[in-house]
Parts: C-alpha cells; structure tokens; sequence
C-alpha cells in the first residue's frame, strides 16, 4: 500500500482561515501549498483536470475503490512533482468536499468511519490539520459581509477598516450554521484515535502576519520533523482579514451570537 505521509491535508468550512494557514505554509521553508484541489473550475494543479488526463485513453472506469484509491495515489504523486523540491505538500478539503469521489458501489455515508475520502487520507498516513473556527456568528459575518463587498482575501489593511452595515437573517443564518456544526462533529468522530490528527483552532493560530510557534511546533511534530527544522515550517502570509471587529458591523450580532449558541446545544444532544 502506497503511503503519502508528507502530505498534509486542512480540513475546514469556507471563512476558517485556510487560506491565511495555507499561504504562511507556502511561505515557509519546506511545504508546497496548493490550496483548494478539489475545487471546480480551478486552474491546474486540481484534481478535475487530472481526472480527465487519467481516464483519457481508457476504454472503462469502472469508479471501484481500488481504482479510486490508485487514481488519488497517482494524483498526489503529481503534486509531489510539482513540489518544486520541498518535502511536504499541502491541499486544503472543504467540509462540503468530504461527499466526493465515492465509489459507485457504496451505500450513504451516515457512518464518519465509512467516508471514503477521509479514509484514503488516514490509509495514507496524511497528517491531517481539523482546522476550527469556534466563533460561529463570526463565521457567518464573514460570509455574508466578503459576499456584500466581493472582498474574500486581501493583503490590504485598509479593507478592514472600511465602512459597512449589514443584518444577518436568523433563517439564513441557521440554514448556513447548521451543516458546519453537523459536519464538524462529523470530522471529529471520523478523526478520533487517528494519531496524525490536529485540531487547530482560527484565529487563536495567528500571530501578527504568521503562525504562532506553538502550532510549528505541534505540526513539525507530526511531520517528524527535527526540532530545529520546525521554526521552518511557517512564513508570513500576505493576507489580512477582511472585517474583523465583526460585532461593529453586524446590527443583529449578540442575536446572531445567542441563536448560535443554541445551534451548538442542539447539534451537540443529536
């Protein structure tokens, strides 16, 4: 069995901070950082393009696990080669991508220990990075004010301080919320007794324009990295966020806070 244990794979909903935590890893010394692979549409190196070069030439795909499983091994090898020389890759997986790539023959996945994806990761031996943002009203201001002003990433100081009012609707709010707790409580079943499993909780990683130490060396851990080598792993990020004194923006945001909060109970006695 192939093994892709210098792989690391973030696992996260949208507005979590992946790509602050991805772009300081491919500012380090040592990771190639590649972002969102299975994301529609996106430019080479994705998995969709990939797919295509795999099956072209075939005259069957039959969409088994084993050929999943060789199909994924062969992708990962790709970025490898696209590397550029550094010894670890990193790809970023949205709750929302968890559902793909099932084989043809396979049942619902109510089961976390059942998902496909997941379980090529950890068959693989992938350090795999549960990234966390606690905050749910937060994470729902983040939509909704980068969808309000088309800004999503930005290396500009100067966003953060511009002026904007927005209320939240609580139904739109509850319809956004309750899939990502549903699905983080998901992760964190299939994770658990995974020995290369971290959860990472969004913003307390930050420190100033990179990641706090504590995290380098917790990963580098993981990546049986020598402790010298771990201060390497982490360069300054470009980005900045997009509005953070959230409760100043949001009219409706101890509302927001307290339905969240209720959410969290719900989910967590289901």
């Amino acid at each position: 069995m192939r093994r892709h244990d210098n792989v690391i794979v973030t696992l996260a909903t949208q507005r979590s901070g992946t790509k602050f935590l991805g772009t300081a890893l491919g500012n380090g010394e040592r990771v190639a950082s590649f972002g969102e692979v299975f994301q529609p549409g996106r430019p080479a190196p994705s998995f969709g393009r990939f797919f295509a070069r795999h099956l072209a030439g075939r005259e069957s795909f039959a969409f088994s696990g084993p050929e999943m499983f060789e199909c994924l091994d062969a992708f990962f090898a790709e970025l490898h080669e696209a590397a550029a020389g550094r010894a670890f890759v990193h790809v970023d997986v949205m709750y929302n991508n968890l559902g793909a790539l099932t084989p043809i023959w396979a049942r619902p996945m109510s089961d976390p220990h059942d998902n496909f994806l997941l379980n090529y990761f950890k068959s693989r031996g992938m350090v795999l990075l549960h990234l966390l943002r606690r905050d749910l009203a937060d994470c729902y201001a983040s939509h909704v004010i980068a969808e309000s002003r088309g800004i999503y990433h930005t290396g500009d100081d100067r966003a953060n301080a511009e002026a904007v009012s927005v209320t939240l609707d609580a139904a739109a709010a509850v319809a956004y919320l309750h899939p990502i707790l549903k699905a983080r409580r998901y992760v964190r079943r299939a994770l658990a007794g995974y020995p290369r499993a971290l959860e990472v909780e969004y913003p307390g990683f930050i420190a100033g324009p990179t990641v706090a130490p504590e995290l380098a060396e917790r990963l580098g851990a993981l990546l049986r990295l020598p402790g010298e080598a771990r201060a390497g792993l982490f360069g300054a990020s470009p980005l900045r966020p997009t509005a953070s004194d959230k409760a100043r923006m949001v009219t409706n945001y101890e509302e927001i806070r307290r339905l969240a909060a209720e959410l969290e109970r719900l989910v967590a006695d289901d």
